[in-house]
């Protein structure tokens, strides 16, 4: 054999063994993607379907997720990853139920009552929220009073409530001015001037009442809402 010839043999080889090589590279590649997207599939587990059922739901909520999540206590450990899907959406279907009764009994015992006398028919129709870490509803107030003005010491005696009654400007109550139709509606139902006031109730919970005095009707009338401020 020539050198040419020898030359050009060994080039072929060499050429051969790196196109092996990299066969085999891309052979180990994909073989460690399937496995790797196995896994994945393994741990989702939570189909499209049932997201749109229930929007606690999501088709990212893996296997972690569910022993860390919220609904399902703490006596709920790695027994998720036998159940089912139907299974498991009926086991947090009963867990949300579990827990929304018992935070509608806390915010009973948090809201102060504020109602004693009949509540002007506009803030009754007034349907906005108070954003904070769990967006609550404006309620109306309505309390009999004999006064021209109100300051936090009378807001406390008319509530009988212990702790803290302060009273805050509207700034501080509504910086980005999402509150406008609720100070505009209780200015329309007393003597066209607010007050707001803020009532602690301990920890991240306190209420916002934004009030004026309706003279003629002898009465306190406003909206509170609850805010949850962690």
């Amino acid at each position: 054999m020539t050198t040419t010839k020898r030359a050009i043999a060994r080039a072929a080889s060499r050429t051969l063994q790196a196109h092996s090589r990299s066969l085999l590279k891309a052979r180990q590649t994909f073989a460690g993607y399937r496995t790797h997207t196995s896994s994945l599939v393994s741990r989702h587990q939570v189909s499209f379907a049932q997201a749109n059922r229930n929007p606690l739901h999501r088709p990212t909520l893996c296997l972690e997720r569910r022993k860390s999540d919220p609904r399902l206590g703490k006596g709920f450990h790695a027994q998720g990853t036998d159940m089912s899907d139907a299974d498991y959406e009926a086991f947090l279907n009963k867990a949300s139920e579990d827990s929304s009764g018992a935070t509608t009994q806390s915010s009973k015992k948090v809201g102060t009552k504020a109602v004693d006398t009949e509540v002007p028919k506009a803030l009754e129709q007034v349907e906005e929220y108070y954003t904070s870490d769990a967006d609550e509803p404006f309620e109306p107030v309505a309390l009999s009073y004999d006064g021209s003005s109100v300051s936090a010491g009378d807001l406390k005696k008319l509530l009988g409530h212990g702790n803290n009654v302060s009273e805050v400007s509207e700034k501080e109550f509504d910086g980005q001015g999402q509150y406008k139709k609720v100070v505009e509606a209780v200015k329309k139902a007393g003597n066209g001037k607010v007050g707001i006031f803020r009532v602690e109730h301990g920890g991240t919970r306190s209420e916002f009442f934004v009030v004026s005095v309706d003279e003629k009707g002898g009465k306190l009338v406003g909206l509170k809402a609850l805010a949850v401020e962690s």
